[in-house]
């Protein structure tokens, strides 16, 4: 299968809102589709002007596939969230709603039934339970590869994990945001947006912070001042 475009993100959505049951996804939807926005993040950010159509036109795709990945995952959710309910309830579900639900959207559906039902006991039947929530619920084939992990790690002395090993773990797919500058505008730019998203419609006397090197591009061409802010 080709890559997942926006033309058919949008077929999904319009499926998803004409019935009510789950419309059938690609199981790694969510992973290409956010692997794709990296990609051209990536791509936009290692032009040099960033206001190139090109560059322009990339992060215009990037924010589509961002909305309809979005409404997707809203008119999904719903409904996988509602489903949930029904089965801590005791009521009957369609087994074909559960089977096209992809493995993040299962384990939603578990963790919420789950949580429902335990609820449900200890409310309404006075039968404590053990409390099951998102924050230590774990499938139960993940547990046992935790467990095994566990067994391999135990012997392991913490000072092998360094500081720069957690920073690098830490750090995104995408770059940080890099530093903004303030400039006096000049003249009239036509709209556009940075790296992040935020969009620009700019005019002569406007005062803006912008992206580095969106601010020199700008003043480069003569369409902007740069104003040193004293501290």
């Amino acid at each position: 299968m080709g890559r997942i475009t926006t033309s058919d993100l949008h077929g999904y959505i319009i499926d998803e809102r004409n019935t009510g049951s789950l419309s059938e996804i690609p199981a790694t939807l969510y992973e290409e589709i956010h692997a794709d926005i990296v990609s051209i993040y990536n791509e936009a950010s290692s032009r040099e002007d960033p206001f190139s159509e090109g560059v322009q036109s990339l992060l215009k795709e990037r924010e589509s596939l961002r909305e309809y990945v979005r409404e997707l995952y809203n008119l999904r959710t719903k409904k996988i969230l509602a489903l949930a309910l029904a089965k801590a309830n005791g009521e009957e579900i369609d087994r074909t709603d559960v089977r096209m639900m992809v493995p993040g959207e299962r384990m939603l559906f578990d963790v919420v039934c789950e949580s429902a039902s335990s609820c449900r006991k200890t409310l309404l039947d006075g039968k404590p339970t053990l409390e099951t929530t998102a924050y230590n619920y774990v499938l139960p084939e993940v547990q046992k590869e935790n467990d095994s992990l566990s067994s391999e790690l135990i012997n392991e002395s913490p000072a092998e994990t360094t500081d720069e090993d957690s920073v690098m773990r830490a750090v995104s797919a995408e770059k940080a945001p890099e530093e903004n500058r303030v400039i006096a505008v000049k003249d009239k730019i036509p709209e556009f947006q940075d790296l992040s998203g935020r969009i620009y419609s700019l005019s002569p006397g406007d005062i803006v912070s912008l992206p580095s090197q969106m601010a020199d591009v700008l003043c480069k061409d003569n369409k902007a001042l740069s104003i040193r802010i004293r501290k």
